[in-house]
């Protein structure tokens, strides 16, 4: 398995290569109205239901920060012009629509100049141990993590490693900490990466 990690600028691989401190940020730091680069509307929710949970304030219910959410068996019940109208509001089962921020590592599964150039990045180091750089980047953090291939989705569902198919052209491998901490810099050992491309070569 072969990972990438682009970067914005040429002197950032040297802590890959060679060691040295690495910074690791918020998910919350790549939240923006628009999606650009590596920046998107929905970093750091998770939202899990049946229906997009928003789309019940049209019944009265305007709920959010919300976890193991239940309802069922409502109904909304109007008279017009003396005839009862029935609405039904969606059940939902075990849903949850709230924000969660963590510590983020964001990789890639391929190597392409177009993404890079996308991405807004210069060059790109691939990883020589994914798994053993987590282990070590777990015990200078102190927290375990969770690391997977991000999957893509049309729907309104979302969490950590399930995003929007606008952000399919990543095609994201990721590393989550669960935490509310702030930006961190660990130390990371020589040979962690290797220089694989850089904007003046001709991949």
């Amino acid at each position: 398995m072969k990972i990438y990690l682009y970067l914005e600028k040429e002197e950032w691989a040297e802590a890959w290569v060679n060691g040295g401190k690495i910074p690791i940020t918020p998910a919350s730091a790549y939240l923006a109205d628009e999606r650009e680069g590596v920046m998107t509307p929905d970093e750091n929710l998770i939202h899990k239901s049946e229906v997009p949970i928003p789309s019940l304030r049209q019944f009265g219910f305007d709920i959010g920060g919300v976890r193991n959410l239940n309802m069922s068996g409502n109904r909304i019940i109007k008279n017009v012009n003396g005839i009862e109208e029935v609405t039904h509001v969606p059940d939902i089962k075990n849903g949850s629509y709230y924000k969660e921020d963590g510590l983020i590592l964001s990789f890639c599964n391929h190597l392409s100049p177009a993404t890079a150039l996308k991405l807004g990045k210069v060059i790109c180091v691939e990883l020589t141990n994914i798994a053993k750089t987590k282990k070590q980047l777990d015990k200078r953090l102190g927290i375990r993590g969770e690391m997977k291939k991000c999957e893509y989705t049309e729907d309104h569902q979302r969490n950590h490693f399930l995003k929007h198919k606008d952000d399919a052209w990543q095609d994201e491998y990721r590393i989550f900490w669960k935490s509310q901490q702030g930006r961190r810099w660990v130390t990371i050992p020589s040979g962690t990466a290797k220089i694989v491309w850089t904007s003046n070569s001709k991949v």
